[in-house]
């Protein structure tokens, strides 16, 4: 997946589809292995609230990534949701 294309979706929308559906995973049990709270989790995959920092290192871990990978795939969807922001004035 290129970064422009991780960029622009919510780091939900990446654990979703990379993450939770191939490997058959519930919410339930990626909060209960990792201690993050399932709704936040929820609300993460749902695109409703950004990754904090620790869920993203928790989520990294858990999943085999580098520390930072979700945290800046945060970052960066952070930053394209905000240039748009500052183009659409």
């Amino acid at each position: 997946m290129s970064a422009q294309i991780a960029s622009q979706e919510h780091p939900g929308t990446l654990l979703m589809h990379r993450y939770f559906i191939p490997k058959n995973l519930t919410i339930y049990r990626v909060a209960k292995d990792t201690g993050i709270d399932r709704r936040a989790m929820t609300r993460v995959l749902c695109g409703k609230q950004p990754l904090t920092t620790k869920d993203a290192v928790l989520l990294a871990r858990y999943f085999g990534e580098a520390d930072d990978f979700f945290a800046d795939l945060q970052l960066r969807h952070d930053i394209r949701q905000e240039q748009d922001r500052l183009t659409a004035r």
